[in-house]
């Protein structure tokens, strides 16, 4: 009830439609253009991250946010690196669910402060080490904006810390992506794990 309300608040205009099982949602989403589906991991017939692939399957452009009483510094990169858009924490302030809401539609991420700091910790701290494998073609910029991204900075931040236009960002992140073979800044932070295994 309080999600339904807080997307009815951000976008008076919203279909919103509710489904009692996954089975049911999947089709939904078959048979309608969802922008945004609110995933709860309980859901009666889930099959835990494999939900995932299967609504991005069923319509790609679909943004999911997951939203669960599940502990977020135990799950919520797991559901990340699976493809989710989102974690809100059904525990946060209220006040946050709006905030996740607008995140994921406007084509953001979406993690919490708490997790997005245990996402820094759990990245090598000695960056020197990063000179070998796929790094090796990246331009001082491209190597300062991954370094940002990893550290869990989103793009509007990074433009404004850098003091470059968002498009500009934009455009060197979608670079970094394709020339270190990923698909987000989870993946990239194993990228490092790998170089900083094997570098000098």
């Amino acid at each position: 009830m309080g999600m339904r309300l807080v997307i009815r608040e951000l976008f008076q205009n919203a279909t919103v439609l509710e489904s009692e099982d996954f089975n049911e949602g999947i089709r939904i989403v078959q048979n309608k253009p969802i922008d945004l589906v609110v995933l709860d991991i309980h859901l009666p017939g889930g099959q835990d991250v494999k939900m995932i692939d299967m609504i991005k399957k069923a319509r790609t452009e679909t943004k999911i946010l997951i939203f669960s009483g599940l502990p977020e510094e135990k799950y919520a990169l797991k559901y990340i690196q699976a493809g989710a858009d989102g974690y809100l924490s059904k525990r946060s302030d209220p006040e946050m669910y709006g905030e996740a809401v607008s995140a994921v539609v406007n084509d953001r991420k979406y993690l919490s402060e708490a997790v997005r700091e245990q996402l820094v910790t759990q990245l090598p701290q000695n960056y020197n080490k990063i000179k070998r494998r796929k790094w090796i073609g990246l331009t001082d910029r491209e190597l300062e904006i991954s370094r940002l991204l990893i550290r869990g900075m989103w793009t509007k931040e990074i433009a404004t810390q850098l003091q470059l236009k968002l498009s500009t960002v934009s455009t060197f992140k979608k670079k970094i992506f394709q020339k270190c073979g990923v698909t987000s800044a989870i993946e990239l932070s194993k990228i490092i794990d790998d170089v900083a295994a094997t570098a000098c």
